[in-house]
Protein backbone atom coordinates (compact mmCIF):
# COMPACT_ATOMS: atom_id res chain seq x y z
CA UNK A 1 0.00 0.00 0.00
CA UNK A 2 1.33 3.41 -0.91
CA UNK A 3 1.35 6.47 1.34
CA UNK A 4 -0.38 9.78 0.68
CA UNK A 5 0.68 13.09 2.31
CA UNK A 6 -2.70 13.91 3.84
CA UNK A 7 -3.87 12.79 7.27
CA UNK A 8 -7.48 14.05 7.23
CA UNK A 9 -9.39 14.96 4.08
CA UNK A 10 -12.84 16.52 3.96
CA UNK A 11 -15.01 15.96 0.86
CA UNK A 12 -17.78 18.55 0.45
CA UNK A 13 -20.44 17.19 -1.88
CA UNK A 14 -19.30 13.58 -1.80
CA UNK A 15 -22.60 12.13 -3.02
CA UNK A 16 -21.43 12.01 -6.64
CA UNK A 17 -19.66 8.97 -8.00
CA UNK A 18 -16.44 10.88 -8.73
CA UNK A 19 -16.17 12.49 -5.30
CA UNK A 20 -17.14 9.30 -3.48
CA UNK A 21 -14.58 7.42 -5.57
CA UNK A 22 -11.78 9.79 -4.60
CA UNK A 23 -12.77 9.41 -0.95
CA UNK A 24 -12.65 5.61 -1.26
CA UNK A 25 -9.18 5.70 -2.85
CA UNK A 26 -7.83 7.88 -0.06
CA UNK A 27 -9.52 5.75 2.61
CA UNK A 28 -7.87 2.69 1.06
CA UNK A 29 -4.54 4.45 1.51
CA UNK A 30 -5.21 4.99 5.22
CA UNK A 31 -6.29 8.64 5.15
CA UNK A 32 -9.00 9.71 7.62
CA UNK A 33 -12.06 10.77 5.59
CA UNK A 34 -14.84 13.17 6.55
CA UNK A 35 -17.42 14.76 4.33
CA UNK A 36 -20.98 15.70 3.57
CA UNK A 37 -23.64 15.96 0.91
CA UNK A 38 -26.96 17.74 0.73
CA UNK A 39 -28.95 14.51 0.31
CA UNK A 40 -28.47 10.91 1.33
CA UNK A 41 -27.57 8.27 -1.22
CA UNK A 42 -26.14 4.78 -1.58
CA UNK A 43 -22.75 6.34 -2.28
CA UNK A 44 -22.79 8.10 1.09
CA UNK A 45 -23.82 4.88 2.78
CA UNK A 46 -20.92 3.02 1.15
CA UNK A 47 -18.49 5.51 2.69
CA UNK A 48 -20.18 5.42 6.09
CA UNK A 49 -20.10 1.64 6.16
CA UNK A 50 -16.34 1.60 5.92
CA UNK A 51 -15.97 4.07 8.80
CA UNK A 52 -15.76 7.40 6.99
CA UNK A 53 -17.33 10.29 8.89
CA UNK A 54 -19.98 11.32 6.38
CA UNK A 55 -23.04 13.38 7.23
CA UNK A 56 -26.18 14.38 5.33
CA UNK A 57 -26.38 18.17 5.17
CA UNK A 58 -23.41 20.52 4.98
CA UNK A 59 -21.71 21.34 8.26
CA UNK A 60 -21.33 24.88 9.61
CA UNK A 61 -17.77 24.07 10.68
CA UNK A 62 -15.20 21.55 9.54
CA UNK A 63 -14.07 18.94 12.06
CA UNK A 64 -10.68 19.37 13.79
CA UNK A 65 -7.55 18.24 12.01
CA UNK A 66 -8.64 18.66 8.39
CA UNK A 67 -5.60 19.44 6.24
CA UNK A 68 -7.39 19.74 2.87
CA UNK A 69 -10.96 20.38 1.73
CA UNK A 70 -12.02 18.89 -1.62
CA UNK A 71 -15.28 20.21 -3.09
CA UNK A 72 -17.46 19.18 -6.00
CA UNK A 73 -18.69 21.43 -8.79
CA UNK A 74 -22.12 21.48 -7.12
CA UNK A 75 -20.71 23.14 -3.97
CA UNK A 76 -20.59 26.96 -4.47
CA UNK A 77 -18.10 29.38 -2.96
CA UNK A 78 -20.61 30.54 -0.32
CA UNK A 79 -21.02 27.01 1.04
CA UNK A 80 -20.42 27.12 4.83
CA UNK A 81 -17.77 24.41 4.70
CA UNK A 82 -15.77 26.25 2.05
CA UNK A 83 -16.15 29.49 3.96
CA UNK A 84 -15.00 27.86 7.20
CA UNK A 85 -11.94 26.45 5.42
CA UNK A 86 -11.09 29.93 4.12
CA UNK A 87 -11.47 31.50 7.57
CA UNK A 88 -9.22 28.89 9.18
CA UNK A 89 -6.60 28.86 6.44
CA UNK A 90 -7.32 25.25 5.43
CA UNK A 91 -6.31 24.66 1.80
CA UNK A 92 -9.07 23.65 -0.61
CA UNK A 93 -9.36 22.51 -4.20
CA UNK A 94 -11.98 21.23 -6.63
CA UNK A 95 -12.48 17.58 -7.46
CA UNK A 96 -10.58 17.62 -10.77
CA UNK A 97 -7.58 19.40 -9.29
CA UNK A 98 -7.44 16.89 -6.46
CA UNK A 99 -7.55 13.98 -8.91
CA UNK A 100 -4.53 15.45 -10.70
CA UNK A 101 -2.67 15.79 -7.40
CA UNK A 102 -3.59 12.24 -6.39
CA UNK A 103 -2.52 10.81 -9.76
CA UNK A 104 0.95 12.28 -9.31
CA UNK A 105 1.66 9.64 -6.64
CA UNK A 106 1.26 6.79 -9.15
CA UNK A 107 4.23 5.88 -11.40
CA UNK A 108 1.88 4.90 -14.25
CA UNK A 109 -1.37 6.70 -15.00
CA UNK A 110 -3.84 5.84 -17.74
CA UNK A 111 -6.26 8.75 -18.13
CA UNK A 112 -9.25 8.41 -20.43
CA UNK A 113 -10.68 11.61 -21.91
CA UNK A 114 -13.28 12.41 -24.53
CA UNK A 115 -16.61 14.04 -25.12
CA UNK A 116 -18.28 10.61 -25.15
CA UNK A 117 -17.51 7.09 -23.96
CA UNK A 118 -14.89 7.72 -21.30
CA UNK A 119 -16.76 6.04 -18.42
CA UNK A 120 -17.41 2.82 -20.34
CA UNK A 121 -13.89 2.71 -21.80
CA UNK A 122 -12.32 3.31 -18.39
CA UNK A 123 -14.46 0.56 -16.86
CA UNK A 124 -13.53 -1.82 -19.67
CA UNK A 125 -9.82 -1.19 -19.16
CA UNK A 126 -10.10 -1.65 -15.38
CA UNK A 127 -12.07 -4.86 -15.95
CA UNK A 128 -9.31 -6.18 -18.22
CA UNK A 129 -6.63 -5.32 -15.65
CA UNK A 130 -8.52 -6.97 -12.80
CA UNK A 131 -9.16 -10.10 -14.87
CA UNK A 132 -5.44 -10.19 -15.71
CA UNK A 133 -4.56 -10.29 -12.00
CA UNK A 134 -3.34 -6.71 -11.83
CA UNK A 135 -4.44 -4.69 -8.81
CA UNK A 136 -4.73 -1.17 -10.25
CA UNK A 137 -5.95 1.97 -8.62
CA UNK A 138 -9.01 3.12 -10.50
CA UNK A 139 -11.70 5.75 -10.65
CA UNK A 140 -14.73 5.11 -12.87
CA UNK A 141 -17.44 7.77 -13.21
CA UNK A 142 -20.32 5.31 -13.06
CA UNK A 143 -21.47 2.26 -11.15
CA UNK A 144 -20.24 -0.96 -12.76
CA UNK A 145 -22.49 -4.00 -12.51
CA UNK A 146 -21.24 -6.50 -9.94
CA UNK A 147 -18.53 -4.24 -8.48
CA UNK A 148 -18.60 -3.32 -4.81
CA UNK A 149 -17.64 0.22 -5.75
CA UNK A 150 -16.28 2.20 -8.67
CA UNK A 151 -12.91 3.16 -7.19
CA UNK A 152 -9.98 1.66 -5.34
CA UNK A 153 -6.40 2.62 -4.51
CA UNK A 154 -4.77 -0.57 -5.76
CA UNK A 155 -1.11 -1.15 -4.97
CA UNK A 156 -0.03 2.37 -5.91
CA UNK A 157 1.75 1.29 -9.10
CA UNK A 158 -0.95 1.94 -11.71
CA UNK A 159 -3.96 4.28 -11.78
CA UNK A 160 -6.69 4.00 -14.43
CA UNK A 161 -9.06 6.95 -14.35
CA UNK A 162 -11.34 9.00 -16.50
CA UNK A 163 -10.76 12.75 -16.63
CA UNK A 164 -13.23 15.56 -17.17
CA UNK A 165 -13.11 18.35 -19.72
CA UNK A 166 -16.25 20.09 -18.46
CA UNK A 167 -14.34 22.29 -16.00
CA UNK A 168 -10.97 22.16 -17.73
CA UNK A 169 -9.30 20.16 -14.97
CA UNK A 170 -8.17 17.33 -17.25
CA UNK A 171 -5.46 19.75 -18.38
CA UNK A 172 -3.97 19.58 -14.87
CA UNK A 173 -3.27 15.84 -15.01
CA UNK A 174 -0.04 14.42 -16.41
CA UNK A 175 -0.66 10.86 -17.63
CA UNK A 176 1.87 8.31 -18.78
CA UNK A 177 -0.86 7.02 -21.12
CA UNK A 178 -3.58 9.39 -22.31
CA UNK A 179 -6.63 8.22 -24.25
CA UNK A 180 -8.68 10.77 -26.20
CA UNK A 181 -11.76 9.05 -27.62
CA UNK A 182 -13.26 12.06 -29.40
CA UNK A 183 -13.36 15.86 -29.24
CA UNK A 184 -16.72 17.55 -29.84
CA UNK A 185 -18.17 20.89 -28.81
CA UNK A 186 -19.90 19.65 -25.64
CA UNK A 187 -19.10 21.79 -22.56
CA UNK A 188 -17.53 24.55 -24.65
CA UNK A 189 -19.87 27.06 -22.98
CA UNK A 190 -18.25 26.46 -19.57
CA UNK A 191 -14.69 26.88 -20.86
CA UNK A 192 -15.08 30.03 -22.93
CA UNK A 193 -15.76 28.63 -26.39
CA UNK A 194 -14.80 25.84 -28.74
CA UNK A 195 -11.18 26.99 -29.10
CA UNK A 196 -10.69 26.90 -25.34
CA UNK A 197 -12.25 23.44 -25.18
CA UNK A 198 -9.97 22.11 -27.90
CA UNK A 199 -6.96 23.67 -26.21
CA UNK A 200 -7.90 21.85 -23.01
CA UNK A 201 -7.59 18.54 -24.87
CA UNK A 202 -4.34 19.59 -26.53
CA UNK A 203 -2.80 20.60 -23.20
CA UNK A 204 -3.86 17.27 -21.69
CA UNK A 205 -2.27 15.42 -24.60
CA UNK A 206 0.91 17.51 -24.70
CA UNK A 207 1.90 16.63 -21.14
CA UNK A 208 1.21 12.90 -21.53
CA UNK A 209 3.90 10.31 -22.21
CA UNK A 210 1.87 8.63 -24.95
CA UNK A 211 -1.49 9.52 -26.51
CA UNK A 212 -3.99 7.14 -28.09
CA UNK A 213 -6.67 8.59 -30.37
CA UNK A 214 -8.64 7.66 -33.47
CA UNK A 215 -7.64 8.76 -36.95
CA UNK A 216 -10.92 10.63 -37.41
CA UNK A 217 -12.90 13.67 -36.32
CA UNK A 218 -10.95 16.51 -34.75
CA UNK A 219 -8.14 14.35 -33.38
CA UNK A 220 -5.82 14.46 -36.43
CA UNK A 221 -6.12 18.24 -36.72
CA UNK A 222 -5.44 18.84 -33.03
CA UNK A 223 -3.09 16.00 -32.03
CA UNK A 224 -1.18 14.72 -35.08
CA UNK A 225 1.73 17.14 -34.64
CA UNK A 226 2.46 15.87 -31.13
CA UNK A 227 5.20 13.22 -31.42
CA UNK A 228 3.69 11.12 -28.62
CA UNK A 229 0.36 10.71 -30.43
CA UNK A 230 -0.62 7.35 -31.89
CA UNK A 231 -3.57 7.76 -34.27
CA UNK A 232 -5.37 4.44 -34.65
CA UNK A 233 -7.50 3.38 -37.63
CA UNK A 234 -11.17 3.68 -36.62
CA UNK A 235 -11.93 0.00 -37.00
CA UNK A 236 -13.34 -2.58 -34.61
CA UNK A 237 -10.94 -5.35 -33.64
CA UNK A 238 -12.05 -8.55 -35.42
CA UNK A 239 -12.39 -10.44 -32.13
CA UNK A 240 -14.68 -7.76 -30.66
CA UNK A 241 -17.48 -7.77 -33.21
CA UNK A 242 -19.72 -9.55 -30.68
CA UNK A 243 -19.89 -8.18 -27.13
CA UNK A 244 -22.40 -8.34 -24.24
CA UNK A 245 -23.31 -4.69 -24.97
CA UNK A 246 -24.79 -3.76 -28.35
CA UNK A 247 -23.73 -0.82 -30.45
CA UNK A 248 -20.84 0.23 -32.66
CA UNK A 249 -19.72 2.74 -30.03
CA UNK A 250 -19.24 -0.03 -27.47
CA UNK A 251 -17.25 -2.14 -29.92
CA UNK A 252 -15.06 0.88 -30.62
CA UNK A 253 -14.63 1.59 -26.91
CA UNK A 254 -13.63 -2.04 -26.38
CA UNK A 255 -11.14 -1.85 -29.24
CA UNK A 256 -9.47 1.18 -27.66
CA UNK A 257 -9.40 -0.51 -24.25
CA UNK A 258 -7.78 -3.56 -25.85
CA UNK A 259 -5.09 -1.47 -27.52
CA UNK A 260 -4.18 0.30 -24.29
CA UNK A 261 -4.22 -2.99 -22.36
CA UNK A 262 -1.70 -4.37 -24.85
CA UNK A 263 0.48 -1.32 -24.20
CA UNK A 264 0.34 -2.14 -20.48
CA UNK A 265 1.66 -5.63 -21.23
CA UNK A 266 -1.58 -7.60 -21.01
CA UNK A 267 -1.76 -10.38 -23.64
CA UNK A 268 -4.27 -9.72 -26.42
CA UNK A 269 -6.27 -12.91 -25.98
CA UNK A 270 -6.53 -12.39 -22.24
CA UNK A 271 -7.89 -8.88 -22.80
CA UNK A 272 -10.34 -10.08 -25.47
CA UNK A 273 -11.67 -12.80 -23.15
CA UNK A 274 -12.19 -10.22 -20.40
CA UNK A 275 -14.04 -7.84 -22.72
CA UNK A 276 -16.36 -10.59 -23.86
CA UNK A 277 -17.46 -10.85 -20.21
CA UNK A 278 -17.64 -7.12 -19.47
CA UNK A 279 -20.63 -6.56 -17.13
CA UNK A 280 -21.50 -3.02 -18.25
CA UNK A 281 -21.94 0.34 -16.53
CA UNK A 282 -25.20 1.44 -14.93
CA UNK A 283 -27.34 3.78 -17.05
CA UNK A 284 -25.56 2.69 -20.22
CA UNK A 285 -28.03 0.56 -22.21
CA UNK A 286 -29.12 -0.96 -18.88
CA UNK A 287 -32.15 -3.26 -18.99
CA UNK A 288 -34.30 -2.21 -16.04
CA UNK A 289 -37.24 -4.58 -16.61
CA UNK A 290 -38.67 -6.91 -19.21
CA UNK A 291 -41.79 -9.02 -19.41
CA UNK A 292 -41.52 -12.79 -19.24
CA UNK A 293 -42.35 -12.96 -22.95
CA UNK A 294 -39.78 -10.29 -23.84
CA UNK A 295 -42.45 -8.26 -25.62
CA UNK A 296 -42.04 -5.27 -23.32
CA UNK A 297 -38.53 -4.10 -22.42
CA UNK A 298 -37.52 -1.09 -20.30
CA UNK A 299 -33.99 0.25 -20.89
CA UNK A 300 -32.15 3.20 -19.38
CA UNK A 301 -29.28 5.12 -20.95
CA UNK A 302 -27.21 8.19 -20.02
CA UNK A 303 -27.01 9.80 -23.49
CA UNK A 304 -27.37 13.60 -23.43
CA UNK A 305 -25.54 14.85 -26.53
CA UNK A 306 -26.81 14.35 -30.11
CA UNK A 307 -23.92 12.03 -30.98
CA UNK A 308 -24.61 9.91 -27.89
CA UNK A 309 -28.35 9.88 -28.52
CA UNK A 310 -27.88 8.75 -32.12
CA UNK A 311 -25.49 5.94 -31.14
CA UNK A 312 -27.76 4.81 -28.32
CA UNK A 313 -30.81 4.57 -30.57
CA UNK A 314 -28.80 2.67 -33.17
CA UNK A 315 -27.62 0.23 -30.50
CA UNK A 316 -31.17 -0.30 -29.23
CA UNK A 317 -32.44 -0.98 -32.73
CA UNK A 318 -29.56 -3.39 -33.27
CA UNK A 319 -30.36 -5.33 -30.11
CA UNK A 320 -34.19 -5.26 -30.43
CA UNK A 321 -34.86 -4.93 -34.19
CA UNK A 322 -38.45 -6.22 -34.01
CA UNK A 323 -39.62 -3.86 -31.26
CA UNK A 324 -41.25 -0.47 -31.62
CA UNK A 325 -38.89 2.07 -30.09
CA UNK A 326 -40.54 4.47 -27.63
CA UNK A 327 -38.32 7.10 -26.02
CA UNK A 328 -38.54 9.21 -22.89
CA UNK A 329 -35.80 11.82 -23.32
CA UNK A 330 -34.71 14.48 -20.86
CA UNK A 331 -32.29 17.15 -22.13
CA UNK A 332 -29.42 17.85 -19.74
CA UNK A 333 -28.94 21.61 -19.25
CA UNK A 334 -30.71 24.37 -21.16
CA UNK A 335 -27.38 25.11 -22.85
CA UNK A 336 -27.72 21.84 -24.75
CA UNK A 337 -31.30 22.64 -25.72
CA UNK A 338 -30.06 25.97 -27.06
CA UNK A 339 -27.25 24.42 -29.08
CA UNK A 340 -28.68 21.07 -30.15
CA UNK A 341 -32.50 21.34 -30.31
CA UNK A 342 -32.68 20.78 -34.11
CA UNK A 343 -30.35 17.78 -33.85
CA UNK A 344 -32.35 16.24 -31.01
CA UNK A 345 -35.57 16.70 -32.99
CA UNK A 346 -34.13 15.12 -36.13
CA UNK A 347 -32.79 12.09 -34.24
CA UNK A 348 -35.90 11.52 -32.13
CA UNK A 349 -38.08 11.83 -35.21
CA UNK A 350 -36.84 8.39 -36.25
CA UNK A 351 -38.54 6.44 -33.44
CA UNK A 352 -42.17 5.41 -33.02
CA UNK A 353 -43.16 7.51 -29.99
CA UNK A 354 -41.47 10.29 -28.00
CA UNK A 355 -42.04 11.90 -24.63
CA UNK A 356 -39.80 14.91 -24.09
CA UNK A 357 -39.26 15.58 -20.38
CA UNK A 358 -38.51 19.05 -18.97
CA UNK A 359 -34.72 19.55 -18.87
CA UNK A 360 -32.52 18.80 -15.90
CA UNK A 361 -30.93 22.19 -15.25
CA UNK A 362 -27.93 20.80 -13.31
CA UNK A 363 -28.15 23.39 -10.57
CA UNK A 364 -28.22 26.30 -13.04
CA UNK A 365 -30.93 28.95 -13.18
CA UNK A 366 -30.72 29.45 -16.93
CA UNK A 367 -34.08 28.29 -18.27
CA UNK A 368 -34.32 31.59 -20.20
CA UNK A 369 -31.67 30.31 -22.61
CA UNK A 370 -34.01 28.08 -24.60
CA UNK A 371 -37.51 26.64 -24.85
CA UNK A 372 -37.33 22.82 -24.71
CA UNK A 373 -40.79 22.57 -26.29
CA UNK A 374 -39.12 23.70 -29.51
CA UNK A 375 -37.84 20.11 -29.79
CA UNK A 376 -41.36 18.72 -29.46
CA UNK A 377 -42.75 21.20 -31.96
CA UNK A 378 -40.03 20.38 -34.50
CA UNK A 379 -40.68 16.64 -34.18
CA UNK A 380 -44.42 17.08 -34.58
CA UNK A 381 -44.00 19.44 -37.51
CA UNK A 382 -42.32 16.63 -39.44
CA UNK A 383 -44.42 13.81 -37.93
CA UNK A 384 -47.66 15.13 -36.38
CA UNK A 385 -48.54 13.66 -33.00
CA UNK A 386 -45.30 11.71 -32.55
CA UNK A 387 -44.01 13.71 -29.55
CA UNK A 388 -45.51 14.87 -26.25
CA UNK A 389 -43.93 17.30 -23.79
CA UNK A 390 -43.94 16.46 -20.06
CA UNK A 391 -43.48 19.51 -17.84
CA UNK A 392 -44.71 18.06 -14.54
CA UNK A 393 -41.48 16.36 -13.43
CA UNK A 394 -40.18 12.81 -13.33
CA UNK A 395 -42.40 11.64 -10.46
CA UNK A 396 -45.50 11.95 -12.67
CA UNK A 397 -44.03 10.09 -15.65
CA UNK A 398 -45.41 6.62 -14.75
CA UNK A 399 -49.01 7.84 -14.52
CA UNK A 400 -48.67 9.41 -17.98
CA UNK A 401 -46.84 6.56 -19.69
CA UNK A 402 -48.21 3.36 -18.14
CA UNK A 403 -51.81 3.79 -19.43
CA UNK A 404 -50.43 4.21 -22.97
CA UNK A 405 -48.33 1.07 -22.57
CA UNK A 406 -51.38 -0.85 -21.34
CA UNK A 407 -53.22 -0.09 -24.57
CA UNK A 408 -50.27 -0.84 -26.84
CA UNK A 409 -50.06 -3.75 -29.24
CA UNK A 410 -46.97 -5.59 -30.41
CA UNK A 411 -43.42 -5.51 -29.07
CA UNK A 412 -42.42 -2.31 -27.27
CA UNK A 413 -38.96 -1.16 -26.23
CA UNK A 414 -39.30 1.81 -23.85
CA UNK A 415 -36.01 3.70 -23.53
CA UNK A 416 -35.52 6.21 -20.71
CA UNK A 417 -32.66 8.44 -21.82
CA UNK A 418 -30.84 11.32 -20.15
CA UNK A 419 -28.16 12.18 -17.60
CA UNK A 420 -30.37 13.98 -15.07
CA UNK A 421 -33.02 12.96 -12.59
CA UNK A 422 -34.93 11.04 -15.26
CA UNK A 423 -33.10 8.04 -13.78
CA UNK A 424 -35.71 8.21 -11.02
CA UNK A 425 -38.44 7.75 -13.64
CA UNK A 426 -36.72 4.57 -14.81
CA UNK A 427 -36.82 3.25 -11.23
CA UNK A 428 -40.50 4.14 -10.81
CA UNK A 429 -41.48 2.62 -14.14
CA UNK A 430 -39.59 -0.60 -13.41
CA UNK A 431 -41.25 -0.92 -10.00
CA UNK A 432 -44.71 -0.25 -11.42
CA UNK A 433 -44.25 -2.74 -14.25
CA UNK A 434 -43.00 -5.35 -11.81
CA UNK A 435 -45.99 -4.80 -9.52
CA UNK A 436 -48.37 -5.04 -12.48
CA UNK A 437 -46.71 -8.25 -13.63
CA UNK A 438 -47.05 -9.81 -10.19
CA UNK A 439 -50.68 -8.79 -9.96
CA UNK A 440 -51.39 -10.36 -13.35
CA UNK A 441 -49.62 -13.58 -12.39
CA UNK A 442 -51.42 -13.67 -9.07
CA UNK A 443 -54.80 -13.41 -10.78
CA UNK A 444 -53.94 -16.27 -13.08
CA UNK A 445 -54.29 -14.06 -16.16
CA UNK A 446 -51.40 -14.86 -18.46
CA UNK A 447 -52.71 -13.01 -21.49
CA UNK A 448 -50.78 -10.06 -22.92
CA UNK A 449 -52.16 -6.77 -24.17
CA UNK A 450 -49.27 -6.74 -26.65
CA UNK A 451 -50.09 -10.15 -28.07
Amino acid sequence: MFTLPWKHLYFAGCGGVGMAGLAHICADAGVLISGSDAVNSSLLVSLQQRGCRIQVGHARELPPGVDLLVYSAAVPADNPERQDAARRGIPSCCRGEFLARLAAFYPRVVAVAGSHGKTTTTAMLVHIALQAGINPGYLVGGEVSGWLRSAAAGTGELLITEVDESDGTQALLAATHAVILNIEDDHCWSLGGIEALEQCFVTFARQAGKVFAWQEGNAPRLLAELPQTLLLPPEVHPQLTVLPLPGLHNRRNATMALRVAEELGIPTQQAVTALQKFPGVSRRLSVRWQSSSGELVLVEDYAHHPTELRMTLEALQERWPRHQLWVLFQPHRYERVKRYAPDFALILGGVQRVWLVAPFAAWKDDCQLADPEDITRAINLAKPGLAQYISTGVQQIPELVLPVLAEARGRILLAVIGAGDIGKAAELLAAALQDSSRATEGSGDTSSSRG
